[in-house]
């Protein structure tokens, strides 16, 4: 079985952790640690499920994943080589004192966010470099150059909330990864709930709401989002009609597929396309 409770290698000589991450090391499936993290995409593509939220994931994606909060980037094909710049640094590393000065309360409210977050940094001209010099830098520019990226993420407007609320409640045994992946493998078929279910070695009703508990979505409505994902990567491709994306994401019907597309997106299919390839 997995881990799902994940521990990256700290340097003995840096109170938190800062490196890059390249596969097999970035296939970490659906897991926690109580270290907050930042997670630069640098190369890699796939679904991103972070919290109650499922999305997209590409390269240049910028992220910061609360405390406790359990995500998975699920590259989109096995087969693709990811690479992705981590920074995890517990919560209470500042101590107590310090993060409680008045000067320290953006920062603050900042580390104490238990959701997930999509930073919009193009604005921010110094945040990325920052980002990826970290691992570089020693002594106390390690950790200085963490409180400036903290702040420059802090003070940015831009920032977007992506979890609706935080979970409170984890998996402990693993279960729930092999039901991620059995979902991730067969999204593009009828899936059951009973399928799952005895993935899980559970009966219907207590699967129901186990499901509900870690993901905090209903078993129909987490894969739905996970096949409405996967469209909006193919309707990147403007050589594939939407005729061909419905039956590759598990949909029998164009009607069905477009009516969840726009329950999810709050937009058609063909207006999603229109908006990436406006001029």
């Amino acid at each position: 079985m997995k881990p799902l409770v994940q521990k990256l290698p700290r340097k003995e000589f840096k109170s938190f952790v800062s490196l890059e991450l390249s596969t097999p090391l970035f296939e970490t499936p659906w897991h926690r640690h109580i270290e907050s993290e930042i997670l630069y995409i640098h190369k890699g593509f796939g679904t991103a499920i972070i919290g109650d939220y499922v999305g997209e994931f590409t390269s240049g994606d910028l992220f910061y994943i609360g405390s406790n909060v359990p995500h998975w980037f699920k590259k989109s094909t096995d087969d693709l080589f990811c690479t992705v710049k981590v920074i995890q640094f517990d919560p209470t590393i500042f101590g107590r004192s310090f993060i409680s000065l008045p000067e320290m309360a953006r920062i603050r409210q900042l580390v104490e966010l238990k959701q997930g977050m999509r930073i919009h940094y193009s604005s921010l001209s110094s945040l990325l470099p920052r980002v990826l010099s970290l691992e570089s830098m020693e002594g106390f520019g390690h950790i200085n150059g963490l409180l400036n990226i903290l702040d420059e993420i802090s003070a940015n407007t831009e920032n977007e909330l992506i979890t609706n609320e935080p979970i409170d409640s984890f998996d402990s045994k693993g279960i729930i990864d092999e039901v991620l992946e059995y979902i991730f493998s067969h999204f593009n078929k009828n899936i059951q709930l009973e399928e799952l279910a005895a993935i899980a070695k559970m009966s219907s009703s207590n699967f129901r709401r186990f499901f509900k508990l870690n993901t905090k979505k209903s078993f129909s409505g987490f894969i739905k989002e996970i096949r409405i994902a996967h469209a909006c990567k193919l309707l990147k491709d403007r050589n594939v009609f939407v005729s061909q994306i419905f039956h590759e994401c598990g949909y029998r019907n164009i009607s069905n597929f477009n009516r969840q597309f726009k329950e999810v997106k709050g937009i058609t299919p063909s207006q999603y396309r229109e908006q990436i390839w406006k001029p």
